[in-house]
C-alpha cells in the first residue's frame, strides 16, 4: 500500500515553527518513501518525516529535504510495529509571498508480503506451512537431545550420585 500525504504549506511557514501534518499508516514495513516537489518552490520549502519525536528521514537530525521540480524517490526498511500508526511530516516554507505544495508518499506493506517478493513461486501458507514443521523438527532434536544426554550421564555426574543409585541412573 502506498500511503499519501498531499501538503500545502503556507507562505512565511518558519523552520522554529513548521507546519506538522499527520500521515497515518498501517502496521507494517515501509520499503519505499518518495517526496514530490513540483516546479515553483526554488529551494524555500523543506520537509522531513518524523515518528513521534524521532527525525526517520532525510537521517541527518535537523536538516530538511529541499528541491524544486524534482521528486525524491529511495527504498528503506522501517518496520512500524507500535502504535500509533502514523507518521509527522513537518514542513516549512521562506517564500514571502507564495504558498508551496508538496508530495509524500511511503510505501508500506506486512512483512509477509514484503517476504514474498524474495520467494514469488511460494504461497505465504506455504511459508507458514514450512516454518511450522522447522518448528517441529527443531522441538524434537531437543528432546533427542536432552534423552541423550540423560541416558549417559558425564563422570562427574556419576560421582555425585550413590553408588547403589548407578545402576538406576544407566538403565533407564
Amino acid at each position: 500500500m502506498i500511503y499519501t500525504a498531499n501538503i500545502t504549506t503556507p507562505a512565511n511557514t518558519a523552520k522554529t515553527d513548521p507546519k506538522v501534518t499527520t500521515l497515518s499508516v498501517t502496521k507494517g514495513l515501509v520499503y519505499r518513501v518518495e517526496v514530490f516537489f513540483p516546479n515553483g518552490s526554488q529551494g524555500l520549502m523543506g520537509v522531513a518525516v518524523k515518528d513521534g519525536l524521532f527525525q526517520l528521514w532525510p537521517s541527518t537530525i535537523g536538516d530538511y529535504f529541499i528541491c524544486d521540480d524534482a521528486t525524491i524517490a529511495f527504498e528503506d526498511l522501517l518496520e512500524k510495529e507500535a502504535a500509533p500508526f502514523e507518521f509527522q511530516v513537518v514542513t516549512y516554507n521562506e517564500d514571502e509571498l507564495f504558498e508551496h505544495f508538496v508530495a509524500v508518499r511511503v510505501g508500506l506493506v506486512s512483512r509477509e508480503v514484503f517476504l514474498a517478493r524474495f520467494l514469488p513461486t511460494k504461497s505465504h501458507e506455504y511459508l507458514a506451512d514450512l516454518l511450522l514443521r522447522l518448528a517441529t523438527e527443531r522441538k524434537e532434536l531437543e528432546m533427542l537431545q536432552r534423552d541423550l544426554i540423560s541416558d549417559a550421564p558425564l563422570e562427574w555426574q556419576l560421582s555425585i550420585v550413590p553408588a547403589q543409585d548407578v545402576e538406576i541412573l544407566s538403565n533407564e
